[in-house]
């Protein structure tokens, strides 16, 4: 078993779904690889993504 799925194992599937969107955000790679390192589908991508969304708003707030 790799580091990355043991790693991601030991979290939430949300916890993952929003690691994946900041990895697709920093384009660092490929989408089909970031759902398998992250161990979640498109699906769970579309559930998470406005939680993920407003913390980005929320973070970006408090920078200002």
């Amino acid at each position: 078993m790799s580091t990355a799925v043991s790693t991601s194992s030991s979290l939430s599937r949300q916890h993952r779904a929003w690691i994946a969107l900041y990895s697709l955000q920093i384009a660092s790679s490929k989408r089909n690889e970031v759902l398998e390192q992250n161990n979640i589908t498109e699906s769970d991508l579309t559930e998470y993504q406005e939680s993920w969304f407003k913390m980005q708003v929320r973070r970006n707030m408090l920078e200002e």
